[in-house]
């Protein structure tokens, strides 16, 4: 006979597999386009944008070696790339560190120009073979849709990558969060002018997404799920008394230990209801957050943005960066089936699409996202939505070797073959 502990454990074993079963056998149908000539290109986080002309910039990340800007043209169904991003920073002779990323949101300036900067690849040690520090530091650059090239403004942050960032076109500055050593920074491209406030972050709460209000304000979440504040009026941080919902970081369960579960993940600002939605990192909790609701603003739990099955679970994935609001006023999120991290991943599993109706407060997962031949898109960690309202993602597709030709891939999840591409999904269609 089975004792009541063996026989709860079985039960509950059961009752997630069969949750698991239930929420896959959905799908959802989206469209891809692949980056040709950059098959070796391992990863994305937050570089994706959709300008107002309908162009779509995409940040490709590449440890080691040259990340690449590229963009696409919708209208002509093609694809650019501008080149290694080592090079268009001048650095391609020094033997240090390459500009391996683009890990920062772009924005558009009144003046047309995408802004962003740059970051390094492969952590902090993996280039001191020329100096104690290999890596030159993040250059803060911009793209001109004009003129089809990319500007160089200039080393910003020595030593150091940019690994959070956006741009605000109000004071026509670019923000961001200094990796390793936390620090709050700023470009102001008008008077070419770099700003350091100092460190406001420790790696294990270094948040990976600020937020910036109508105002210029500017967001983001620090320690155990704290929010600051910048005024570029008075050109000061402050501290918030504001927690977000998170929950208590635990025992590791297949993610890096060192991973952030005590910040928030991704926010997107609504300029209808002047508000930041997010998502948390530890569990996937979705939250509003209104910033002039009194002198600090306030903080509201809205759900829960996990695959059906895995609510009140302790091993649900590592949230991804992947949240945008449709013209439709939902939320889309593409949620990751295991702990993603493209080559680091935990396992291989497939992305699951879920909104969430700003309207009638519903969350919906829509199902596991394929292509239009079957294959999977195993994880994402961007996403953007166009003026037409196209919703954008950049991840990981499903590569499936034939017979007599090379595997074009970035690497493997698990036993399978993946590269990076751009996914396109159109809403109601």
């Amino acid at each position: 006979m089975f004792g009541r502990a063996p026989f709860l454990i079985l039960m509950s074993l059961c009752l997630q597999v069969l949750a698991q079963s239930t929420s896959s056998a959905r799908t959802v149908t989206v469209d891809a386009r692949v980056f040709p000539g950059l098959a070796f290109a391992d990863g994305n986080w937050s570089a994706l944008f959709v300008g107002s002309d309908g162009e779509v910039y995409i940040g490709l990340a590449y440890h080691g070696g040259d990340g690449h800007l590229v963009y696409y043209d919708p209208g002509t169904d093609s694809m650019h790339d501008t080149g290694p991003l080592t090079a268009l920073c001048g650095e391609q002779f020094l033997h240090r560190g390459p500009q391996s990323k683009i890990h920062v949101k772009f924005g558009e300036g009144k003046d047309g120009r995408i802004y962003f900067a740059t970051h390094y690849g492969l952590d902090f040690n993996f280039a001191r073979f020329a100096t104690k520090f290999g890596y030159p530091g993040s250059h803060f650059m911009a793209f001109d849709p004009k003129e089809k090239r990319v500007v160089n403004f200039g080393l910003g942050v020595p030593w150091q990558g940019l690994v959070t960032g956006n741009y605000d076109p109000l004071y026509n500055r670019i923000y961001g969060i200094t990796d390793p050593f936390g620090q709050f920074v700023y470009y102001d491209v008008a008077s070419r002018k770099v700003v350091n406030m100092g460190r406001f972050n420790n790696p294990e709460s270094l948040c990976r997404t600020v937020g910036i209000d109508e105002r210029g304000n500017v967001y983001g979440s620090f320690g155990q799920g704290q929010i600051f504040r910048y005024d570029p009026r008075t050109d000061s941080l402050r501290e918030l008394r504001l927690r977000l919902p998170i929950r208590e970081k635990g025992i590791s369960l297949g993610r890096d230990y060192n991973k952030s579960e005590t910040a928030w993940r991704v926010v997107v600002w609504d300029r209808e209801t002047k508000r930041f939605y997010g998502v948390e990192e530890s569990a996937s909790i979705l939250f509003s957050f209104d910033p002039s609701a009194g002198e600090e603003g306030t903080i509201r739990r809205l759900g829960q943005m996990c695959i059906q099955g895995y609510e009140n679970r302790r091993d649900v994935p590592f949230a991804t960066l992947s949240l945008t609001i449709g013209k439709d006023r939902k939320l889309y999120y593409a949620a990751a089936g295991r702990e993603f991290d493209y080559s680091g991943s935990a396992g291989l599993a497939t992305s699951h699409l879920i909104t969430y109706d700003l309207k009638t407060e519903k969350v919906e997962d829509l199902g596991e996202m394929h292509l239009t031949d079957g294959r999977r898109v195993i994880g994402t960690n961007s996403a953007h939505t166009a003026p037409d309202g196209t919703i954008y993602f950049v991840g990981a597709i499903e590569v499936r070797p034939e017979q007599g030709k090379a595997v074009e891939a970035a690497g493997t999840i698990g036993d399978t073959y993946y590269r990076l591409a751009l996914i396109i999904y159109h809403p109601g269609k």
